[in-house]
């Protein structure tokens, strides 16, 4: 069973899609719930090939849209897309849903915010621990103009959406027609609003929110991916690895930046070994 709510926060504009499955899941107060966030230009859907296995295995999970993509809403305003918007928006639902456990999963964008929320501590007694996949750094990263004008228009249209999607993020879906992309990835890269379109390549990634990221201190997985050419493993390694004490890495084979729909299976193969040791 899964229950769909927007939880409504500390602006009108601004509603958080958040869909929690297997609610009716009997579990003990030491189970922690699985939190997913996702990329820039995902949403829920993009845990769909992972999430099932996860709760088969007596895992309730709960998938956030981010202000501005998916099911949510968010403000007419070009600076309201910040990280840290983002991280205060999600500590708003952690806040209301007041489960006892619960880990962090995070992919790319998703990730930089995990990395946030964990580095404020605010959740300390709760948060127990996370999952960075093909995670940003939570430090700034400038783009050259050139491409970061690429970035800005990269969801203008289903052609450039279903480019990114395939040349650049992916790599198992170029073997076309054998395998064929998910028709959600494309329409969650349209429906998002114009500004969390253009948030993350305007400024989110330049955003540096690296302070207090060194003193995290609970288990940390980070999940790199071979051929990702957005988040190299090399990058993920210094910029990510090196930064939180204790992190384990797992480089995921043959898998392009989003693995989640490359390579679910070792994705959710990794999670659930690292969720059975905390």
């Amino acid at each position: 069973m899964a229950i769909q709510k927007l939880v409504e926060l500390y602006r009108d504009d601004i509603k958080i899609n958040t869909t929690i499955s297997a609610a009716d899941l009997v579990y003990d107060k030491t189970t922690p719930v699985i939190i997913f966030l996702h990329f820039w230009g995902g949403s829920s859907a993009t845990w769909s090939l992972v999430g099932p296995t996860i709760t088969d295995e007596g895992y309730p999970i709960t998938t956030i849209d981010f202000r501005g993509w998916g099911d949510s809403t968010g403000p007419d305003l070009e600076d309201a897309y910040s990280i840290s918007n983002m991280a205060d928006d999600v500590d708003c639902v952690l806040a209301e849903m007041n489960t006892p456990r619960f880990v962090l999963v995070g992919l790319s964008m998703g990730a930089k915010v995990a990395q946030l929320i964990a580095a404020r501590g605010r959740f300390n007694s709760r948060l127990c621990g996370l999952v960075l996949i093909s995670p940003a750094p939570a430090t700034p990263l400038a783009l050259p103009a050139d491409m970061r004008d690429q970035q800005l228009h990269a969801y203008d249209n289903e052609e450039s959406a279903r480019f990114v999607a395939t040349n650049v993020l992916t790599v198992s879906y170029r073997d076309y027609p054998n395998r064929t992309l998910p028709a959600f990835v494309v329409q969650d890269m349209l429906r998002g609003n114009k500004w969390a379109k253009k948030a993350w390549p305007a400024y989110g990634m330049a955003e540096d929110v690296s302070g207090g990221v060194g003193d995290i201190s609970i288990p940390v997985l980070v999940l790199a991916a071979d051929k990702d050419v957005v988040e190299p493993v090399e990058r993920v390694k210094v910029e990510v690895c090196d930064r939180i004490p204790g992190s384990k890495l797992v480089v995921i084979q043959d898998s392009g930046h989003l693995s989640p729909l490359d390579k679910p299976e070792a994705v959710a193969e990794n999670m659930l070994e690292f969720l059975k040791e905390l």
